[in-house]
């Protein structure tokens, strides 16, 4: 009796699953036919029959044209889709002609720098003897009101002179603990006005924390420097030209420090900031590691406060990361997040062009230029401090 009631109820399992499957083969929709039909060749406004709902879709899809009277793919769309088809598949064989050259041209230049016949020059060497004509190309933006020095609280920063050719630049850096530890220092450079200094101490949101107090936080001394021009500061801005200089003065000064590990030196950096930190990695400095946080790979890209096209190609380049990225010599981590607003094309440039194998990129999955910056600093923090090798991946998730 008990087999027999559990077969009668098995049976009725059958039957359900039966059912449900029935009712979900109904559910699913019948094939889009495509291409549909072809209207009669009489008919000189359609090229197609009436389309049904999924082949409009269908055709939506494949950006044709619909007449909305008629329902159909006109003869005049289908002819143009045709076209454009052509011109696309054209342009995939210029742009796959064009890759193969480059290949062939980078392979040639790769032996020729093996040989010795073409030595490569970083960008202080490049920059050699060169001065910049930059003022004659400022917009009225770039013509600042001084600002004076921000004032941090004590316990946190305090200021820190240097000096930069014949330029006496401001600073501000961790205090001395007391304790005679010697510490591994992260030198930051701020996005947007760079050579300038506001509230860099306090920490922002997380999803726009340019602080970069993870550092501080996890014991490492921090150094914010501020540049020529920037503060009340003497000097003109030179939009990441003598600036290079600059950064490098404020390192080799914070090094000199008796409770900073000269050995322990990084150097990092947000949007303007990155792109200048990137820059000082490719004139050789040399620090343990440099963590750029969305620069950008060629400066024409920003639009203040310089009119570019005012100065020479060459003077552009000698400010653009992206022709100098086989110099460096420090690791060195582009960082950006993936979605919008952000300048991941600039990370991807920099990644697919020569560049030294000390360099690495890593984009952020579900991050934006701003949210990126807490949590992968957090994360860089924690590691430097420890003294462990710095772990992250090309696509790095949040």
């Amino acid at each position: 009796m008990v087999v027999f009631i559990g077969a009668k109820m098995t049976s009725r399992g059958w039957i359900s699953l039966d059912r449900v499957k029935q009712k979900a083969q109904a559910q699913v929709p019948a094939p889009v036919v495509w291409p549909p039909a072809l209207a009669p060749e009489g008919d000189g406004l359609c090229h197609t029959v009436k389309l049904n709902l999924a082949q409009v879709d269908k055709a939506q899809e494949e950006g044709i044209d619909i007449d909305q009277q008629r329902r159909c793919i006109t003869r005049a769309a289908m002819a143009e889709h045709e076209m454009a088809k052509v011109r696309h598949a054209a342009a995939g064989k210029q742009h796959e002609s064009q890759r193969g050259e480059q290949a062939r041209i980078e392979q040639v230049v790769e032996q020729q720098i093996a040989s010795g016949e073409i030595t490569l020059q970083n960008l202080m060497q490049a920059r050699a003897g060169k001065a910049t004509r930059i003022a004659t190309a400022l917009l009225p933006a770039a013509h600042m009101p001084v600002r004076s020095m921000p004032e941090p609280p004590s316990r946190l920063f305090v200021p820190m002179s240097y000096q930069s050719g014949d330029l006496k630049l401001k600073a501000f850096v961790t205090p001395d603990p007391g304790d005679g530890r010697k510490q591994p220092l992260m030198v930051w450079l701020t996005g947007g006005d760079t050579n300038s200094l506001d509230d860099f101490w306090s920490e922002g949101p997380a999803t726009n924390d340019q602080s970069a107090s993870a550092f501080r936080k996890a014991g490492m001394a921090m150094l914010f420097p501020t540049l020529r021009g920037g503060n009340d500061n003497p000097g003109q801005r030179e939009y990441f030209w003598g600036e290079v200089q600059d950064v490098a003065a404020a390192i080799l000064q914070a090094a000199q420090l008796p409770y900073v590990d000269p050995a322990r030196i990084y150097l990092g950096g947000h949007s303007t900031g990155a792109t200048l930190a990137l820059l000082t990695a490719t004139a050789g400095l040399p620090v343990q590691g440099v963590f750029a946080f969305g620069p950008v790979d060629e400066v024409s890209g920003y639009g203040w406060p310089v009119k570019w096209d005012l100065i020479s190609p060459d003077e552009r380049r000698l400010r653009s990361p992206m022709h100098w990225l086989h110099a460096i010599k420090s690791p060195t981590w582009i960082i950006e997040g993936s979605k919008s607003p952000g300048n991941i094309n600039s990370l991807d440039n920099m990644c697919a062009a020569r560049k030294s194998n000390k360099l690495h990129c890593v984009s952020v999955q579900g991050a934006d230029h701003f949210s990126v910056l807490q949590p992968l600093t957090r994360k860089l923090a924690g590691q430097l401090v420890m003294g462990l090798p710095v772990q992250l991946k090309r696509d790095e998730q949040l």
